[in-house]
């Protein structure tokens, strides 16, 4: 919103024009593209990062995955950082982008399935991070970067539709067992590689000491909370009016 007052035209025209959207280029969140945008993004072969609990927890908006995928963008599903979305769930991530498309409106022909929200959360988030090819299937010539699932958990039982089951009610309690690049990091829920009690002292300690040093900032970070906190929503209401398949210039 603000490119097209400096540019003329959106971030994603003014970085076409400059060459910059290919197959290796990367959309954050997407929240406010127009169709046009899209249609730019998908004709080049770029992709986007749906980061559905990132952009509800900031109440920035809701990427309309469907129209993504209509245009032909490749669309991987992502956590963003743990400052602005409290976990690194996948699981929780996948589903939220099944509610997401729900949530916009009621044709459920442009509702994300659950197959296709868990491939872009493997084969589509694989591309998204440049690995295309070596990571998000089980095949040959595959990297082993696999998750093994209890079925006996309760998330699974009865088992009835996987795929439903792997992004409708698996939220990783039913981990058992993760493998990365043929070597266990989990086995039998215990964690390999990782001292969790010194981990959790240095984390602890860390917290103390970041604290203490970044006091005044804090301060001042909550007197401009409330301004801050009004930009983005500002620039959502003007100049643009935004409807159901995403936003337009007025």
């Amino acid at each position: 919103m603000v490119a097209n007052r400096v540019y003329g035209k959106t971030q994603t025209a003014h970085l076409e024009k400059r060459g910059v959207i290919g197959p290796h280029f990367t959309v954050a969140h997407g929240v406010w593209l127009d169709n046009d945008d899209m249609a730019r993004l998908g004709d080049r072969g770029a992709s986007v990062a749906h980061n559905p609990g990132s952009n509800m927890r900031l109440g920035s908006g809701l990427a309309d995955a469907r129209a993504m995928l209509d245009r032909r963008i490749n669309l991987g599903i992502g956590t963003d950082g743990a400052s602005c979305a409290d976990n690194q769930n996948m699981y929780e991530a996948m589903r939220l982008a099944s509610f997401v498309s729900k949530a916009q409106g009621p044709d459920g022909p442009r509702w994300l399935s659950t197959r296709e929200a868990a491939l872009a959360a493997t084969e589509g988030s694989a591309r998204v991070l440049g690995f295309e090819g070596r990571l998000g299937r089980i095949a040959p010539g595959y990297q082993a970067d696999l998750v093994l699932l209890d079925l006996d958990h309760p998330n699974w039982l009865p088992l009835n539709d996987p795929v439903n089951q792997l992004v409708h009610c698996e939220d990783g309690t039913a981990v058992d067992s993760v493998m990365i690049a043929g070597r266990m990091v989990i086995e039998n829920r215990r964690l390999l590689t990782v001292d969790l009690a010194k981990l959790r002292e240095r984390a602890e300690a860390a917290r103390e000491r970041l604290a203490a040093v970044n006091a005044d900032n804090r301060r001042l970070y909550e007197a401009l909370a409330p301004v801050v906190g009004s930009y983005c929503p500002g620039l959502a209401r003007q100049p643009y009016h935004v409807h159901r398949y995403g936003a337009r210039l007025e």
